[in-house]
C-alpha cells in the first residue's frame, strides 16, 4: 500500500465544484477541546494497536526469518497488539502460500527467494507475543506500472478488463491504465462478474489456509480517480444499471470537467459495484470463518470518496449536495465492515493549525461518527511518514487516534523505523492505555 501519495488529488476538478463544505467536518479551526496532556490517565478497556506493513517497503527487509523476530519484538515493546501483514500487494504476486498467484519473488531490483512461507512465520512469531494478525491485500491492483511487471501483465487473461480513464475529459482519448505510469498500481475493473470472482477466490483461499488470522484487510477497493471507469463494458454496465443509453461520455463529464445530466447517476453506479464488491467478499469469507474480522482501509475524507466509489459511510446516513441522488444513501457499506481503519493521514494534526481544512487528524477522528453511525468499529489510521522526527506530532497523532476512535493503526513500519519513531508512538499510546 503506498499511501505516500494518498494526499494527491486522484479525482478531477468537478469533485471540488460539487462538495460543499457541509459535509467535511470541518469547525473552522476553532481551539483543539482535547487535552494535549501526556499525563492524562484515563483507564480504557482493550483497543486495537495496529502497526501496517507494507509489502513494497519491506520487501528485502524481510528476507530472513530472524528479521521478522527481531522486528516483532521491537513492535510488542513498543504497545502494538496487531498487525497488518501486506500480502498481496498491488503488483498481483502472493506474499503466501498460493495455488492462485505467482509467489512475490522480484520487485524492481529488489530479489527475495524465501524456502520458508511469509505469512505462517509472520503469524507464529506474532502468537508468541500475543500480537494477532490481519491479512491486507491490494483488492484490484494487479500490476507494476514503472516497469511492467506482474499479474495483468503476465496472464492474457486479463487483457483489456483494467481501468480505462477518460483523459481531458475527451471521449475519443480512453486510455488502458497499464499502458499508464505513474500510477500506484494497474487496478482490474470492479464491475466485471469475472473480476470479482477472481478477488473473491483470492480471499477464499487466504481464510481458508490461514486459520490462525484475526481478519482480512481491503485496500485499493475503489475506482482508481474520478475520470476511471470509461472503458466500453463500464459503459454498457452503467447503461443497464440507470436504463439509459450513452450517446456521449461528456453527458457524464462535461468536456470542461463539469457534471453532465448522467453523472449523478453515474456516481451511484460506480459506488453500488464498489459495495457490491465488498458485500460479497465479505459474505464469502464470513461462510468460510464466521468469526474472521472484516476490515478494510479508506479515506478519512468522506466528502471526496464518491469520486472513486467508497461510500464508507451508513446506510442511514443521508447526504446533502446535488451531486448525489436520492438513493445515494444505499450504497453505504458501513455495515459491511467489522472494522474501518480510517485514513486520517494529514500533514497537521490539530484543527487549529490547519483552519478551515478537514484535513487533520483531530478532525478526521472526532467527526467520523457522523457518517458511520455506529455500524462498525473505527479505528483511527495516521501516515507517520508526514511526521518525520518531529516525537511531539507523532505522540499526538497517536493519542488523538486512540482516545478517540476504537483503536489505532499507524503506517508503516518502514516509516517507523527509518525515523526512529518507535519511542514517540510508545508515549502517544501510554497516554492513553496504561
Amino acid at each position: 500500500m503506498n499511501k505516500k501519495t494518498f494526499l494527491v488529488c486522484v479525482v478531477s476538478c468537478i469533485v471540488f465544484a460539487a462538495c460543499g463544505g457541509k459535509d467535511n467536518g470541518t469547525d473552522n479551526g476553532q481551539t483543539p477541546n482535547i487535552p494535549i496532556d501526556p499525563n492524562d490517565t484515563t483507564t480504557v478497556g482493550y483497543k486495537s494497536v495496529q502497526l501496517w506493513i507494507d509489502a513494497h517497503a519491506n520487501f528485502s527487509r524481510f528476507n530472513n526469518r530472524e528479521a521478522i523476530t527481531y522486528y516483532m519484538e521491537k513492535i510488542k515493546e513498543t504497545g502494538f497488539n496487531e498487525l497488518y501483514v501486506d500480502v498481496k500487494p498491488g503488483i498481483g504476486h502472493a506474499l503466501y502460500d498460493s495455488d492462485i498467484l505467482p509467489p512475490l519473488t522480484r520487485w524492481g531490483s529488489e530479489e527475495v527467494t524465501r524456502d520458508w512461507d511469509y505469512l505462517t512465520v509472520m503469524i507464529e512469531e506474532a502468537e508468541k507475543l500475543d500480537i494477532q494478525v490481519i491479512a491486507s491485500i491490494s483488492t484490484l491492483g494487479f500490476g507494476y506500472t514503472h516497469d511492467r511487471t506482474g499479474l495483468i501483465y503476465d496472464d492474457p487473461r486479463w487483457n483489456g478488463k483494467t481501468q480505462m480513464e477518460m483523459i481531458g475529459n475527451n471521449p475519443n482519448n480512453i486510455v488502458d491504465m497499464r499502458d499508464q505510469t505513474g500510477v500506484d498500481a494497474v487496478m482490474l475493473n470492479p464491475c466485471l462478474t469475472e473480476v470479482q470472482t477472481f478477488v473473491i477466490s483470492i480471499v477464499e483461499e487466504i481464510v481458508t489456509k490461514y486459520p490462525k488470522l484475526k481478519g482480512i484487510c481491503l485496500d485499493y477497493c475503489r475506482w482508481y480517480g474520478g475520470n476511471y471507469g470509461f472503458g466500453d463494458a463500464t459503459i454498457s454496465a452503467f447503461e443497464a444499471y440507470s436504463g439509459e443509453p450513452v450517446t456521449n461520455k461528456n453527458n457524464i463529464i462535461t468536456a470542461t470537467g463539469g457534471i453532465g445530466p448522467q453523472y449523478n447517476k453515474w456516481i451511484e453506479f460506480r459506488t453500488q459495484t464498489i459495495t457490491n464488491l465488498i458485500t460479497n467478499i465479505r459474505s464469502a469469507a464470513k461462510a468460510i470463518r464466521p468469526d474472521i474480522e472484516f476490515h478494510l482501509w479508506a479515506s478519512a475524507d468522506w466528502g471526496s470518496r464518491y469520486s472513486v466509489g467508497q461510500n464508507w459511510a451508513s446506510k442511514r446516513y443521508t447526504p446533502s449536495g446535488y451531486v448525489y441522488t436520492a438513493t445515494y444513501s444505499q450504497t453505504g457499506f458501513a455495515d459491511q465492515m467489522d472494522v474501518f481503519s480510517l485514513g486520517s493521514y494529514a500533514d497537521h494534526v490539530w484543527k487549529s493549525e490547519n483552519p478551515g481544512s478537514v484535513y487533520t487528524v483531530e478532525n478526521f477522528v472526532t467527526t467520523y461518527d457522523r457518517y458511520t453511525m455506529g455500524d462498525c468499529k473505527v479505528n483511527g489510521s495516521i501516515g507517520s511518514y508526514a511526521y518525520r522526527e518531529n516525537r511531539t506530532t507523532i505522540s499526538d497523532a497517536v493519542y488523538l487516534c486512540l482516545k478517540n476512535t476504537d483503536g489505532l493503526m499507524v503506517f508503516d513500519l518502514s516509516h517507523v523505523i527509518n525515523f526512529s519513531q518507535w519511542d514517540a508512538i510508545k508515549t502517544g499510546i501510554g497516554r492513553v492505555i496504561k
